[in-house]
C-alpha cells in the first residue's frame, strides 16, 4: 500500500468520525424538544445513516446538497417520531444545518494554522511517515475541535431556550426563520465565490489570501450571535405571553371565587331565614297535628328536612369558602357519573389563606375532573390532614394513558397541546411556595395522585 493511500484512508475515518459527532450533538440538541430519548437519537441516527450513504455514492456531490440532505432526513425522523409542533421541528432543523457550517468554520482555522506550521517543517519534510504521522495528528485535533466546538455550540442555544415545549405559530416561525435564513445566504456567498475563485484561478483563495477563512469564520460568529440574539428576543416574547395568560387565569379565578362568596352568602341568607321563620314552622306543624292532617305535617316536615340538609351539607369542611368549592365539584361530579369522595378538612387557626385553598382546590379538582371524565370507572377523591406543622391536601383520580413529565417544570403533559395541565398545576405551585411547600404528581396504576404540602406557622 502507497502512501497516499494511507492519507486517503485516514482522511475518510476522521471524516466518518466527524460525521458521528454531529449526528451526536444533533441527538443531544433535539432532545429537550422532543418526548424521550429515543426519539432524539432517532433524529441524529437519521442524519448519520443520510451521510454515510451521501458519503458513499459513486458520482461526486456538492456538500451544501449532501448536509442538506442529511438535515432532512434529520426533519424527517423527528417529524415521524413526534407528531407535534411541526413549525418548531423546521426551526431546529435549519439550526442544525447552520450549527455544522459554523462549527466546521471555527474548527478549521487552527487546524490550517498547525497544517502550515508543522507539515513543512524541514525535518518533517524529509521523511514520509513523519509527514503522514503530523497528518494524523492534525486530523485527530480537528476531530476533537469539532466534537467541542460543536458542544459549546448546541449548549449555548439549549440554555437561552427556555420555552421548549411551547408551540411554535406559522408567524412566529417566519419571524425566527429570517436571521437563520441571512445567516445561511451569507455562507452560501462564501462557498460560491470560493467555487468561482478555485475555477477561474485554479487554486483555493485561501491559498492566496490566508485572511479569508479569518473573515468567513468571523461572519459565522456573528451570525451566530444574532441566531442567539433572536431567540433570546423570542424566549422574551413566549415568557410575557405566558404571563398574561397566568394573570388571566388568575383573574377568572378570583371571579370564581368572588362567585363562591356570594353563593356562601346566600346560604347564610337561607340559614338566617330558616331560624327567623323557625316559630312560624313549629305553629304550622302543630296546627296540622292538632288536625290530625298528618299527611301534610310529614309533606311539610320533610320540605324542612330537605332545607336542613341542603344547608349542612354545604357546611362540612371548616370554611365557607372551601364549603362551597367542594360541594359544587361533588354535584358536577355526580352529573358526570364520577365518584366523589371528601375527606377534607380545613386548617383552622392557622395562617393558611382561604383564598389560597381555594386556587389549590379549583385547579385540581378541575384537572382531576378533565382525566376522570374520560374513564371506565371514573371517581375522585380527596383529602387532607395536618400532622404538626405541615397541612397536606391530596386528590386521588382516574386516569388513562402514560404520565409524560416536562423536564423543565418537572410536572406533567398532557394531550392539549403540550402544557400538561395548562397552568393549574404551575399555580398551584406558587401557592404552595408561599408556604415553604411544593406539589407533587405521580402515576399509580390506572390512578392520578397529586400531593400538596404547605407548612403552617
Amino acid at each position: 500500500m502507497n502512501m497516499e493511500r494511507y492519507w486517503d484512508i485516514t482522511a475518510q475515518v476522521c471524516a466518518l468520525i466527524r460525521i458521528g459527532i454531529t449526528g451526536f450533538w444533533f441527538g443531544r440538541f433535539t432532545e429537550p424538544y422532543l418526548d424521550g430519548k429515543r426519539k432524539a437519537w432517532a433524529a441524529g441516527l437519521a442524519y448519520v445513516a443520510m451521510m454515510f450513504a451521501v458519503y458513499f455514492v459513486p458520482w461526486e456531490m456538492d456538500g451544501i446538497i449532501a448536509y442538506g440532505m442529511g438535515v432532512l432526513a434529520s426533519l424527517a425522523a423527528m417529524c415521524l417520531c413526534d407528531r407535534r409542533n411541526y413549525a418548531q421541528k423546521l426551526f431546529l432543523a435549519m439550526l442544525m444545518y447552520l450549527l455544522n457550517a459554523i462549527t466546521g468554520s471555527l474548527a478549521i482555522i487552527p487546524i490550517d494554522i498547525l497544517f502550515e506550521k508543522i507539515i513543512y517543517l524541514p525535518f518533517v519534510q524529509q521523511n514520509l511517515w513523519r509527514q503522514f504521522g503530523c497528518f494524523a495528528a492534525i486530523e485527530i485535533v480537528y476531530v476533537i475541535l469539532t466534537f467541542f466546538t460543536m458542544k459549546a455550540l448546541v449548549r449555548m442555544i439549549n440554555r437561552i431556550y427556555v420555552h421548549k415545549r411551547e408551540n411554535m405559530q406559522a408567524k412566529e416561525l417566519a419571524l425566527m426563520l429570517a436571521t437563520p435564513f441571512l445567516a445561511l445566504t451569507g455562507y452560501l456567498i462564501f462557498l460560491y465565490f470560493s467555487n468561482v475563485w478555485l475555477g477561474t484561478f485554479g487554486t483555493y483563495i485561501w491559498n492566496v489570501y490566508s485572511q479569508y477563512m479569518l473573515i468567513r469564520a468571523l461572519y459565522q460568529m456573528v451570525s451566530y450571535g444574532a441566531i442567539l440574539t433572536t431567540i433570546v428576543l423570542y424566549q422574551s416574547i413566549k415568557g410575557s405571553h405566558r404571563k398574561e395568560k397566568e394573570s388571566a387565569v388568575l383573574a377568572e379565578q378570583m371571579a370564581d371565587m368572588k362567585r363562591h362568596i356570594g353563593q356562601m352568602e346566600a346560604v347564610y341568607s337561607d340559614i338566617r331565614g330558616l331560624k327567623h321563620d323557625m316559630g312560624n314552622h313549629v305553629l304550622t306543624l302543630e296546627a296540622l297535628l292538632d288536625k290530625k292532617e298528618h299527611r301534610d305535617a310529614e309533606v311539610y316536615l320533610s320540605g324542612l328536612k330537605e332545607q336542613l340538609y341542603k344547608i349542612e351539607e354545604e357546611m362540612k369542611t371548616g370554611n365557607p369558602v372551601t364549603d362551597v368549592i367542594l360541594a359544587e365539584k361533588q354535584k358536577e361530579a355526580r352529573e358526570r357519573g364520577i365518584d366523589f369522595v371528601c375527606d377534607f378538612h380545613y386548617p383552622e387557626g392557622t395562617g393558611v389563606n382561604a383564598f389560597d385553598v381555594s386556587i389549590i382546590l379549583n385547579n385540581a379538582l378541575d384537572n382531576a375532573m378533565e382525566a376522570a371524565g374520560s374513564c371506565e370507572s371514573p371517581f375522585i377523591h380527596i383529602k387532607s390532614w395536618r400532622q404538626r406543622n405541615v397541612y397536606m391536601i391530596e386528590v386521588r383520580n382516574s386516569f388513562t394513558g402514560k404520565l409524560v413529565t416536562d423536564k423543565d417544570s418537572g410536572l406533567p403533559e398532557s394531550a392539549k397541546g403540550g402544557s400538561g395541565h395548562g397552568f393549574g398545576l404551575k399555580n398551584m405551585r406558587k401557592v404552595a411556595g408561599r408556604y415553604h411547600g411544593d406539589i407533587d404528581v405521580r402515576q399509580e396504576g390506572n390512578g392520578f395522585v397529586l400531593t400538596v404540602m404547605m407548612m403552617l406557622e
